[in-house]
């Protein structure tokens, strides 16, 4: 037992410790690859055009529209439907048939690198999530089945963000609050390690981590908290706005133009243009949050900021662009949070420091991400600060609270619920999901008499099957013409009898969980099952089903206990 522990934790720590070494040096060279690139844009952007004292630069336009092509050419050329994300990883992690497809999920990180480097206002987290989600994957196709699928996705993901942030921590809580949404001993060991391995790389290249260079955490308590309890409900309602206009535009877009390379053109135009005049809102965002948080802009021109941003990023996302909501948020954020700290100056309070904007970028990508506790972490590994931290948690209490009402869990959620799958209710719904009830037919027989059969040739039917109290009317083809029950025939005053025309039915395309939710009311002795023709293949009982949860429910918990 002992040798048997020994060697399952060796296997631990070697699979734990080559998923976060690759994805580090991999989200590493992803962010230098967009830094260089972006120094690059910036260094040819000058001033093309003046126009009374504003300055207007070609070069972010050229950038855009070069990237647009790009992304074009990678996805017809290797013929890709659509860009993944992290819904797709959470719902991989939570579903055993859908799985991570290697070539998507690297065309999709380069797609958004590519993205990123030409000026799109996207996000780096995301693609760097579903990158690592993808090589957990890979790892778990070509593996000897040691850790299980979802937790080597698990390690990916808390790799990434370990990495983006310098907070292995956070990375660990990230990857089970947001992906795999539940506890267990047997995948936090892996997980763990992943993410402290990955922190290590990744503080190797950047000591001081890769987003938060300047932050500084001394602040006025009283007054923050006062004022975070104020922010976190406007960071929800810029959250929720920021998300329901993507979610629009991503459904809306094919009526501005069916042809995908005009509406990507538009997109780089239109982002071309305003970054030619505000280039704060272009790209990561990484340089805007810290100009925010070294004081440099005016209240006036935070507030251009947090529009444009949302506003180009919506348009740069919907239109054809790829990347992650993460740091756009993060940016939307930093920009509500400097606005309120300069309304707590106006109001005499000079010493709020960093914390009011540290807090409302918590709480907006906390809403958006649906990640409040790894937020949080994120916050307090990032500053060492308790106090600052104690403010994050009141503004991204109140902005979860609000938007899971209004909108929903997260933006991945939504995503998915789009999709038809309902991840919101957990595990047991995707597993549900995945069987139709077909393939509980053939454990229980059943009565089927033709259409016109008299009322004694029926009654005859159930007197020699007497274990049936119902039966159902049939035509020359079986299709199923209604339902009848032997209570029906006891009166003998009539020589006819009652049939259900309407019966409840399930096509045998359907779900368990389709079936469990349409059978909720039912009372009877059996479902019948048809086909798209409409004929009676066969029955299932209310037991069959609630023997298929119960059988979905002891998976479940066997993989939590673990």
């Amino acid at each position: 037992m002992l040798l048997k522990a020994v060697k399952i934790s060796l296997q631990v720590s070697l699979f734990g410790t080559f998923v976060g070494s690759i994805v580090s040096i991999l989200s590493v060279a992803f962010v230098l690859g967009v830094k260089e690139i972006s120094l690059l844009r910036e260094a040819v952007s000058s001033c093309s055009l003046e126009i009374g004292d504003i300055c207007f630069s070609f070069s972010p336009l050229i950038f855009l529209i070069v990237s647009a092509l790009l992304i074009i050419i990678v996805k017809r050329t290797m013929k890709i439907t659509r860009y993944h994300g992290p819904a797709d990883v959470i719902l991989s992690a939570h579903s055993p048939k859908e799985k991570l497809d290697p070539k998507t999920g690297f065309l999709s990180t380069f797609s958004a690198f590519v993205s990123a480097s030409g000026g799109a206002s996207v996000g780096q987290y995301g693609p760097l999530v579903h990158l690592g989600g993808t090589i957990g994957s890979l790892i778990d196709l070509r593996s000897s089945k040691v850790l299980t699928k979802d937790t080597l996705i698990g390690c990916g993901v808390a790799a990434a963000i370990s990495a983006g942030f310098n907070s292995p921590i956070g990375g660990i809580i990230f990857a089970h609050e947001a992906i795999l949404r539940h506890f267990s001993f047997k995948a936090i060991a892996p997980i763990a390690v992943s993410s402290v391995v990955s922190a290590t790389l990744t503080n190797k290249f950047f000591p001081s981590g890769i987003l938060f260079q300047n932050a500084s955490s001394g602040s006025a308590m009283l007054p923050s908290v006062s004022l975070s309890l104020i922010l976190g409900p406007v960071c929800a309602i810029i959250a929720v706005f920021f998300m329901r206009s993507l979610l629009f535009l991503q459904r809306e877009a094919s009526k501005i133009s069916e042809n995908e390379i005009y509406r990507i053109l538009i997109a780089a135009v239109t982002v071309g243009v305003i970054g030619g005049l505000v280039p704060e809102v272009l790209g990561l965002g990484g340089s805007t949050i810290s100009d925010i948080l070294d004081d440099n802009f005016s209240v006036q021109f935070l507030v251009i900021i947090l529009f444009l941003k949302l506003f180009v990023t919506v348009i740069c996302l919907g239109m054809g662009f790829f990347g992650g909501v993460y740091s756009p948020a993060l940016v939307l954020g930093a920009a509500i949070g400097g606005a309120f700290t300069y309304l707590g100056n106006s109001l005499g309070v000079m010493d709020l420091g960093d914390t009011l904007i540290l807090a409302a970028m918590a709480a907006l990508s906390a809403s958006v991400i649906g990640a409040p506790i790894a937020s949080i972490v994120i916050i307090f590994e990032l500053t060492h600060s308790y106090d600052l931290a104690f403010v994050a948690i009141i503004c991204v209490a109140g902005s979860c609270l609000i938007s899971s009402l209004v909108f929903g869990h997260s933006f991945f959620d939504k995503q998915l619920l789009n999709r038809d799958f309902k991840i919101s209710r957990g595990r047991t719904d995707i597993l549900l999901s995945e069987y139709d009830v077909a393939s509980l037919l053939g454990k229980n027989s059943f009565l089927h008499f033709q259409v016109g059969a008299t009322k004694a040739e029926v009654l005859n039917m159930f007197k020699e099957n007497p274990d049936y109290t119902e039966g159902y009317i049939v035509d020359i083809k079986k299709v199923l013409k209604g339902k009848v029950k032997v209570n029906n025939l006891l009166d003998s005053s009539t020589s006819n009898y009652v049939v259900d025309e309407f019966p409840l039915f399930l096509r045998n395309t359907d779900t368990v969980s389709t079936a469990i939710s349409k059978a909720s009311n039912f009372i009877g002795e059996s479902i019948p099952i048809v086909s798209s023709t409409g004929e009676l293949i066969g029955v299932i009982t209310e037991a069959d089903l609630f023997s298929e949860y119960l059988d979905i429910q002891d998976k479940i918990s066997q993989i939590e206990r673990d």
